[in-house]
């Protein structure tokens, strides 16, 4: 015979609930999570959609933008000048989209996974963050007009970690609000 993973408490009315533990999710908790899940999925398919375009088409991509940032300015900037906003762009493009991959991750696996060791979360998140950054840049070997290099790689890694650090102090402040605000009452 196999015992009930938990026991059903009766409420005032002589219904029976589940016990409010710890460990259950509630469902805003719940509602977060899969909001968090969907938009890590939607920023990883943005990020290999970037990644895996050929050099022209990224040049494309990039040539209004930077068009408007490089036509503020009042005197005409040179060719080497362009080329290297152009960098800066493309780089802070990169570390938010990776800063916000890592958050969402964070928080989706935070949430869902609540029963893993902390260390062991934070291990294997790092595992697939790295992951996704080492694939993403490699890939671009196969890419024409592309280049490898494996110090973008580190960069897209450390802003996925950051994230994903940011995202598990968030919802760790959040949680001792929340436990601060139930034994005070209020």
């Amino acid at each position: 015979m196999r015992k009930a993973f938990f026991i059903m408490e009766k409420d005032a009315d002589g219904s029976r609930s589940l016990p409010s533990v710890r460990g259950f999710m509630s469902r805003m908790e719940k509602r977060i999570a899969v909001i968090s899940w969907m938009l890590f999925f939607f920023v990883l398919t943005v990020i290999c959609v970037l990644s895996f375009q050929s050099g022209n088409a990224t040049k494309a991509l990039e040539k209004p933008f930077v068009e408007s940032v490089t036509g503020t300015v009042e005197q005409q900037l040179s060719r080497e000048m362009v080329l290297t906003i152009t960098f800066y762009i493309r780089q802070a493009g990169r570390a938010v989209l990776f800063l916000i991959l890592g958050f969402c991750g964070g928080c989706g696996l935070s949430l869902s996974f609540r029963r893993w060791n902390g260390r062991g979360r934070s291990v294997s998140a790092c595992l697939v963050l790295f992951g996704i950054s080492y694939f993403t840049e490699k890939m671009k070997i196969f890419i024409d007009g592309r280049h490898y290099a494996f110090a973008e790689c580190l960069e897209s890694f450390i802003f996925a970690a950051l994230g994903y650090f940011c995202a598990v102090l968030f919802l760790f402040l959040l949680g001792r609000k929340k436990r601060k605000g139930a034994v005070s009452g209020g």
